[in-house]
This record gives C-alpha cells, sequence and structure tokens, in this order.
C-alpha cells in the first residue's frame, strides 16, 4: 500500500476513533466535536477536518472544532495557527483565532463565536505556519433561532394579567342605565 494513502487511512481512522470515544465517555461535545465539515482536506503541507457544533447550527454561539495532521507521517500537530473566517450573505464577516483551551484533547482548535441572523454562511479555515499560508472553506447554512417559550409564556401571562386588572375594575359592577330625562312639552300647533 502506498505510504500517503496509509498514513491518511490511518490519520481518519485515529481522529474518528478519538470523537467515538468522547461520545461513549459521555463528554461534552461542545469542545472537541460535532458535525464534520471537513474531512483530512488536503492543505499543503496538513490534512484539516473540522467539525461544527450545535446541529443543525442555529442563529446564535456557533463552535467550530479543528485538527491538522501532517500528509507525510499523519502524525496531528498543534504549532500553526488556525483562524476562523465566517462570511455572511450580507458582507459581514466575523473572525475568530482558534486555540487549544478547553480542548477535549490537545490537538483540537477550539473556537466559538455568535452567528447573528440566518442564512448561506461560508466558513473559511486559514491555517499559517511561518511563511506559509493554506485556506480552505465549507458552506454552512444557519438556521433561525428557534421560538424562545418563555417569552411566549411571559406574553401569554401579561395578557392574562391585563384581561383580569379589566374585569376587576370594570366588569364587577353592572353599569347603571343613564336615564335620559325627556322634556315634553306641547306643541304650538296642538292646543
Amino acid at each position: 500500500m502506498n505510504v500517503p494513502i496509509r498514513n491518511y487511512l490511518k490519520t481518519t481512522i485515529v481522529l474518528w476513533l478519538i470523537l467515538a470515544l468522547l461520545g461513549l465517555s459521555g463528554m461534552a461535545w461542545a469542545h472537541g466535536g460535532g458535525t464534520p465539515r471537513l474531512v483530512n482536506e488536503p492543505l499543503g503541507p496538513y490534512w484539516l477536518s473540522a467539525w461544527t457544533n450545535p446541529d443543525p447550527p442555529r442563529v446564535g454561539e456557533l463552535h467550530v472544532t479543528a485538527a491538522l495532521a501532517r500528509t507525510d507521517t499523519g502524525e496531528p500537530v498543534t504549532d500553526p495557527k488556525i483562524t476562523v473566517i465566517a462570511r455572511a450573505p450580507h458582507n459581514d464577516v466575523i473572525e475568530s483565532v482558534m486555540d487549544h483551551e478547553d480542548a477535549t484533547t490537545p490537538y483540537f482548535y477550539n473556537t466559538d463565536f455568535e452567528i447573528p441572523y440566518a442564512g448561506a454562511w461560508i466558513i473559511e479555515l486559514v491555517v499559517q505556519d511561518g511563511t506559509w499560508e493554506g485556506r480552505t472553506s465549507f458552506p454552512l447554512e444557519i438556521q433561525p433561532a428557534p421560538i424562545n417559550k418563555n417569552l411566549i409564556r411571559l406574553a401569554a401571562f401579561a395578557t392574562l394579567v391585563v384581561l383580569f386588572t379589566g374585569w376587576w375594575f370594570w366588569g364587577r359592577h353592572p353599569r347603571q342605565k343613564r336615564v335620559r330625562k325627556r322634556i315634553f312639552m306641547p306643541r304650538p300647533d296642538e292646543d
């Protein structure tokens, strides 16, 4: 078997085993997993894998996890700097530098950022190692945020309070009919 193919398979198996162990051990997926978006994407001297969480991606916090491995040996690397750039359909750009803090393994890069609105976003990963720079991207369809049920409950409660208050002040006491006094005067032609 060819050496690069063997290393590619070895790296893929190692990354999937790590993710499987994380799932079985009950660790939080928020800092080391999610839905695979790139799996061993060739990027210069590296293979890049990336995951996003939550699935499906929604307006609000988006967590991106990435892992780098050498193409020649398949060994994970942590030296290069990875920057995530999220490009919106309306010229908005959100940029975040990935780090190893709160990662489930020291080989994962993590970052969190806020997606302000739904739409077809492009997530670009920029890998910098000294003077070398490589870029790759993937599309990500961001769904609208779910309806906050607590706000609906609060609005229903406020409506009931207003209706009860109105009944209390105006509905408990029946209105008395106004009696109009009519003055009957004889017409001048009726005498």
